[in-house]
């Protein structure tokens, strides 16, 4: 697959990059027959954005927490400038907001297809996300709406530090980037998804669960077929 070199301007505009990382093991085996679980983030000018459940962010390049760093592929050509790149940020913020990542949904990958769209008009690699088009195609009434397949964790140790792009209402959000058990930013700490084990049985979440992995194996095995 095609990989950018840079994030410097040229002649014509300046780069705009997509930064994948591995985020499960099987990409070694699956990565070759176009399926897998992937990060991604939209680098341009030295600065790489992505989005989590904290909303959207920036980080250095290739250095996403809790994920492994892939490849690089060029997407196009950006002719625009610095403010022409915070308005396509700003336009999106809406739509990825704080409480709005869900792993299936709208997740990182959905987040660097629309921004990619926005600078220049081309979509990102169609294998990045297609195994979450794949599960919300096939099993997406087993699929709960909040984010239950994790992005890459927040390291502990001290990782690559990330900077949220919050509009000023947002900024008493506090849930790290790509962390938390369910809950929505700007909820009550005690207020869960579920709800309460009374309203959702435990036993129903490990029902899901396990279709999930379930599906996730057949969709393995039939690309491997």
């Amino acid at each position: 697959m095609p990989k950018g070199h840079s994030g410097s301007r040229t002649g014509f505009g300046t780069k705009v990059l997509l930064n994948i990382y591995d985020l499960h093991p099987q990409n070694e085996s699956l990565h070759g027959l176009g399926f897998g679980i992937y990060h991604s983030g939209v680098e341009i000018s030295g600065t790489e954005y992505s989005f989590a459940n904290g909303g959207i962010f920036e980080i250095p390049p290739k250095t996403a927490p809790g994920a492994k760093f892939r490849e690089q592929v060029e997407v196009g050509l950006f002719e625009g400038g610095k403010d022409e790149l915070n308005r396509a940020l700003d336009l999106l913020r809406d739509e990825f907001g704080p409480d709005d990542y869900d792993g299936f949904r709208r997740n990182c990958n959905h987040f660097s297809n629309a921004l990619c769209w926005r600078l220049v008009h081309k979509t990102i690699p169609p294998y990045v996300n297609r195994a979450a088009e794949l599960l919300v195609c096939f099993c997406g009434c087993l699929l709960p709406s909040p984010r239950l397949a994790e992005g890459p964790s927040t390291d502990s140790n001290g990782g690559a530090s990330s900077q949220f792009l919050l509009r000023k209402k947002d900024l008493s959000s506090t849930t790290p980037v790509f962390q938390g058990a369910g809950n929505k930013l700007g909820s009550p700490s005690s207020h869960s998804f579920l709800s309460g084990s009374q309203q959702q049985p435990e036993d129903l979440t490990d029902r899901r669960e396990r279709a999930r992995k379930a599906a996730m194996a057949r969709l393995g095995k039939s690309q491997q077929d």
